[in-house]
């Protein structure tokens, strides 16, 4: 088991997307996004599959034996790895390890450098939806790039038929980072680009569309220029936050929100953001 650093490894030194491994369907969903994201960017893929040392000590005073674990550990990788494969990259393109350590703390300390991080969800119904899964709660503070997280039982098809991205955003403490990379994204893509943002506010419902048009177009025209050939329309509605974009995300092959750097250690993902992961009807991009 491995506890280096990714930047001793020479052949992760160019573009490279960063994948958790851990012998799911939600991980291999991971997987076959990430290979797709790497084959268009020409990037590594880097295949990660952590193994908790607070898991070695196991419970009741029960160890672990680690070689077991590691054995573990490089089935999933195997799996992984011919996951990729068979999405169209080619051998040279794909590097696993298996790093001792928390999931959620390899993938973050990993995720530097890196161009993407992708992460399985697994949450299918009921009280496992309040809790969308704790690595993913953790990496969408932690994450040093931005993040996908997609899951089997939401998303169980092929993404990317839709040619549609849809990026969210609040017109009063918009991230440009958000939309420069939603566009970016679409472009590299060939699809179109949905800006959407929901407003609360009932009253006086023409005068708020108004002011959060004029915000969105203020903040768009510089990138509109850096990204000419992506279809951009922007949809602003009134309700709730949550339900408009799940419903959003039922329409698009991806879904992207901006995540505010966290200020204290800690998870802090808000309510809306919790909610709409755990309910999302397709991958959701994480962008700081």
């Amino acid at each position: 088991m491995s506890s280096d650093s990714v930047h001793e490894s020479p052949e992760l030194s160019g573009p490279r997307v960063l994948v958790g491994v851990d012998g799911s369907e939600d991980g291999l969903r991971a997987v076959r996004y990430g290979a797709r994201a790497a084959r268009l960017g020409r990037a590594t893929l880097h295949l990660v599959h952590a193994v908790d040392d607070a898991v070695m000590a196991g419970a009741w005073g029960v160890v672990y034996d680690p070689s077991a674990l590691q054995e573990a550990g490089e089935h999933a990788n195997q799996a992984a790895r011919a996951a990729a494969l068979e999405a169209g990259l080619d051998a040279q393109q794909v590097h696993d390890e298996v790093v001792l350590g928390n999931a959620a703390a390899v993938l973050a300390r990993l995720s530097e450098g890196a161009d993407l991080l992708v992460t399985g969800r697994r949450s299918v119904s009921g009280l496992e939806r309040m809790f969308i899964g704790s690595t993913s709660v953790a990496l969408a503070d932690a994450a040093q790039c931005p993040l996908v997280v997609i899951s089997a039982a939401a998303t169980p098809g092929a993404t990317g038929g839709q040619n549609h991205i849809a990026v969210g955003i609040d017109a009063e403490s918009h991230s440009p980072n958000t939309l420069g990379w939603a566009l970016a994204e679409a472009e590299a893509r060939g699809a179109r680009l949905t800006v959407a943002h929901v407003s609360r506010q009932e009253g006086r419902a023409g005068q708020v569309d108004e002011v959060a048009r004029r915000a969105i177009d203020e903040l768009l025209e510089p990138l509109r220029v850096s990204h000419p050939l992506v279809d951009v329309q922007v949809q602003v509605s009134h309700g709730n936050p949550v339900d408009e974009l799940v419903d959003l995300s039922g329409q698009v092959d991806l879904l992207v929100l901006g995540v505010q750097r966290p200020k204290l250690l800690g998870i802090h993902l808000g309510g809306v953001m919790r909610a709409v992961l755990a309910h999302a009807q397709s991958p959701v991009a994480l962008v700081k």
